[in-house]
């Protein structure tokens, strides 16, 4: 349909539109990507491949003695499987090995070596197999979640896939599990889906601190549109719970206070602040710690509340990482393994890359210096002095507080929300951004469009 100039200028916009669109639309936009594309979950080939080839060395001659220490592959998921003793799921359901993890850590790696055939180095190398496939299942449906996340316009997917933390993180343990299960429940709360949320959220509490903090920042981000939203949370997290503990502590009420009293007993431990001062000499003690690390859950609380007032409200993502950070930073222990925590609320928040790769560079830092200094136990003289070690894990401490930094900077500015690294790619033509009348360039000039 040809309309004139004349006739152009006269018409309402919305009129206009409907015809044929402004002047100078030459083609149509482009619907907005849906759906994640297959090659960024590819990508996690990279840090899982790094991870296995750090991996590497010990699965050929073993996970015991100073050779794992100096060759940076020794794993705390890898001592408490082939060793002599009672073995797998049944044994620790009875409550005659790894008493001492949380629930859900210490019923999955049971599991796995339960599955792993054969016993001793070739019970280790299973394992290490079993659980190298499964967290790469779990990282994919991470990598989706993150991309298809609703109300979290910062969500970047990307960083999730490339993570360099990964690397030097996801093999060391099976933490991965209940943070699958966190964000798991934070997607669905995103969707609508309280009931699912609560449920998932309630099971990641079995498996570690920091879960709680996840729970309390999604609770204080009701999605709208939802009745009693809150209400059916907890409740799910509250059955979920009962369902879990329930039947466990009806085996072994071990199981679930062991793991409790291990924290409250055990002190301070590597990757902590409150480990500097054992490094100098002059240790804490195990009861203070523990205070102090009960205070750091109040404080990780009482900021995510508190942040949580500010207009516009930040999303749950910005909250749960917030709570997350700190519960780290001021817990009893925060070893590498405990870094995969941070990544996919990382990505969620849509962390710049120059910050994460910052936090990366000081994991790695961290987790040299932290093998290199236990291996100074037994040979001062090629180990890391305490010192050096102290220097790493302050450099960490900084970089990991940095993130929590960010989110609470710029939800005290209002910096608008950048675009993920998808986002960032061109979705539409040049000539659908055109702003030139039609036959502006011509000659003789053009006085009516086709």
């Amino acid at each position: 349909m040809s309309v004139g100039p004349g006739l152009r200028a006269r018409l309402p916009e919305g009129l206009l539109t409907a015809i044929g669109g402004p002047r100078g639309v030459r083609a149509a936009r482009r619907p907005a990507r849906t759906g994640v594309p297959p090659a960024l979950v590819l990508l996690l080939v990279l840090p899982l491949g790094v991870a296995a080839l750090r991996q590497a060395s010990c699965a050929a001659d073993g996970w015991a003695g100073r050779a794992a220490l100096w060759r940076q592959c020794a794993s705390p998921l890898m001592t408490a499987v082939g060793v002599d003793g009672p073995q797998g799921l049944l044994a620790y359901l009875t409550g005659r090995v790894g008493g001492d993890l949380p629930l859900v850590p210490g019923f999955v790696t049971s599991a796995l070596t339960t599955l792993a055939p054969g016993s001793g180095l070739q019970q280790q190398r299973g394992v290490l197999v079993l659980w190298a496939v499964a967290a790469a299942v779990l990282l994919a449906g991470l990598v989706v979640a993150v991309a298809t996340v609703r109300d979290t316009p910062r969500a970047d997917a990307v960083a999730l896939a490339l993570s360099p933390v990964l690397a030097v993180s996801v093999l060391l343990s099976v933490q991965l599990v209940p943070v699958a299960l966190a964000v798991g429940g934070l997607w669905a709360w995103q969707r609508r889906r309280p009931e699912l949320a609560g449920a998932l959220l309630g099971v990641a509490v079995l498996g570690g601190r920091p879960a709680l903090l996840v729970l309390l920042a999604v609770a204080l981000c009701p999605p709208v549109g939802v009745a009693d939203a809150v209400r059916r949370l907890l409740r799910a997290a509250g059955t979920a719970l009962l369902l879990v503990v329930g039947p466990v502590a009806a085996v072994d009420l071990g199981l679930v206070l062991r793991p409790l009293s291990a924290w409250w007993g055990g002190g301070a431990d590597a990757g902590s602040p409150w480990f500097v001062p054992e490094l100098a000499r002059h240790p804490l003690g195990s009861v203070p710690v523990a205070v102090v690390s009960l205070l750091g859950m109040l404080l990780a609380g009482g900021l995510v509340a508190v942040l949580a007032t500010r207009r516009p409200r930040p999303v749950a993502a910005d909250l749960a990482l917030l709570g997350v950070v700190v519960v780290l930073l001021t817990g009893a222990s925060f070893r590498p393994a405990d870094a995969v925590w941070l990544v996919p609320f990382v990505a969620l928040a849509g962390i710049r890359w120059r910050d994460h790769l910052v936090w990366a560079g000081a994991e790695a830092a961290h987790a040299v210096a932290l093998y290199t200094w236990l291996d100074a136990a037994t040979d001062p003289a090629k180990g890391l002095p305490a010192g050096w070690y102290a220097t790493a894990l302050s450099l960490r401490l900084l970089a990991v507080g940095r993130l929590a930094w960010v989110v609470w900077a710029r939800a005290s500015w209002e910096v608008p929300p950048p675009a993920g690294t998808l986002e960032r790619l061109p979705s539409e033509r040049p000539v659908d951004r055109s702003r030139v009348v039609v036959g502006d360039d011509a000659y003789p000039p053009v006085t009516e469009g086709p």
